[in-house]
């Protein structure tokens, strides 16, 4: 299924989250695993700030709370520059949508607002676009014309569809980063726990790895109504007939099940992982997300 439109809108996006993100993502979420595996350490003590029910309680400062009355916790400055690296799925699977937005048009918002929050902060940022091996890469540089070459390739509809190969897009990223960095996998992840098993034992040994599970309403469930569905696999193209009301329950319990497998798989190879859907913002989700993660790797 060719992408003939490209609809996501990625500036009123970026600007809601890239206030945010050097405190919230490059602080919090890097600031520990990320900053020991590189060379050399840049973290400094920056400030106090209350703490929130997203934060770990390991964190509050007890001596300082005492003072204050209330709940301290620390705020680190992060100065040291390293490369971030977005590899993202641009596979048939990924044109799909139940909702107004497109999963890829979704990925790329997500995307853009990181993207340009690393830029902003002084970091070097890059990206890859996959399906069935790497389709377009660009390497981690500093500079806002990395954003401008993401934009670009983004919205390219030519870069769009074909079958998914996870592992052999991590493979051919592998061999292009020369120094550690951040990765970030971004993708619905739809039959791919086979395939990336021993691929992110080695991207995670190596790098930072840090999976974004995009996933829309109808990977979940299929909607409860009686009848037939037409049901089409995006890479063979082959169709088949179902009994909505009978398979319902078997296609939960399938989807919950490749969920959870993906899950261990991260959780196996000491990476994190987080799941957004289409039908709900991005923003708090991740933010959510960083502050604990972060919490956690200090």
């Amino acid at each position: 299924m060719p992408l003939k439109k490209f609809k996501a809108d990625l500036l009123p996006k970026m600007k809601e989250i890239s206030l945010n993100v050097k405190k919230d993502l490059l602080t919090s979420a890097m600031a520990g695993e990320l900053v020991a595996k590189l060379k050399g350490r840049g973290i400094e003590f920056e400030d106090y700030r209350d703490y929130t029910i997203v934060d770990d309680a390991s964190r509050i400062d007890w001596r300082a709370s005492q003072r204050a009355q209330r709940l301290l916790v620390r705020e680190y400055k992060l100065n040291v520059n390293f490369n971030v690296f977005f590899l993202i799925d641009v596979s048939e699977s990924m044109l799909f949508a139940s909702t107004k937005k497109l999963k890829c048009e979704y990925a790329a918002e997500v995307v853009a607002s990181l993207f340009f929050g690393v830029l902003g902060s002084g970091n070097a940022a890059g990206f890859g676009l996959f399906s069935d091996g790497i389709v377009k890469m660009v390497k981690p540089q500093l500079g806002q014309k990395q954003f401008h070459l993401f934009e670009r390739e983004i919205k390219n509809v030519k870069n769009y569809g074909g079958k998914k190969n996870m592992g052999k897009a991590i493979q051919q990223t592998m061999s292009i980063l020369g120094t550690r960095a951040l990765i970030f996998l971004v993708s619905d992840f739809i039959d791919t726990a086979n395939e990336i098993s021993d691929y992110l034992k080695i991207v995670s040994h190596v790098h930072e790895t840090l999976g974004i599970m995009i996933l829309d309403p109808r990977d979940f469930e299929i909607p409860e109504t009686s009848g037939q569905l037409l049901l089409q696999d995006p890479f063979s193209d082959e169709t088949i007939y179902v009994d909505a009301r009978e398979y319902a329950k078997l296609y939960k319990e399938y989807n919950l099940k490749n969920r959870r497998l993906i899950e261990t798989i991260f959780h196996q190879n000491k990476a994190k992982l987080v799941e957004l859907r289409t039908n709900q913002s991005y923003f708090n989700p991740l933010m959510q997300f960083f502050r604990t993660s972060g919490a956690r790797w200090r």
